[in-house]
């Protein structure tokens, strides 16, 4: 599975250092760039771009990427053309997780 299905509004996983799983809802996409908020990967492999720390798609490193097979449709997406609203204005919410200590 791929980033070639996805869209605005759906959660993907970005996983912290290969470890820690982080749920961020997308809020743009370009040809080359998935947007989630304040961050962005590359489309073709997942990976974070960060041009202050020197991370992007290969041949650079990166300390994030998007794992594909967690990627979750956004359920209340209204069914419309592919072509049309492929990109938002400025969406930026992130799913909020509820955590108890």
């Amino acid at each position: 599975m791929g980033f070639e299905n996805l869209r605005v509004g759906d959660v993907v996983v970005r996983m912290l250092a290969g470890t820690l799983p982080i749920k961020l809802q997308v809020s743009d996409i370009t040809d080359q760039l998935i947007v989630c908020s304040a961050w962005q990967f590359d489309r073709a492999t997942g990976a974070e771009i960060d041009e202050e720390l020197g991370w992007g798609p290969p041949p650079l490193m990166t300390g994030s990427y998007i794992d594909p097979s967690q990627t979750e449709p956004d359920v209340q997406r209204p069914q419309t053309d592919p072509e049309k609203g492929r990109r938002s204005s400025c969406r930026s919410t992130l799913k909020r997780e509820t955590f108890s200590l």
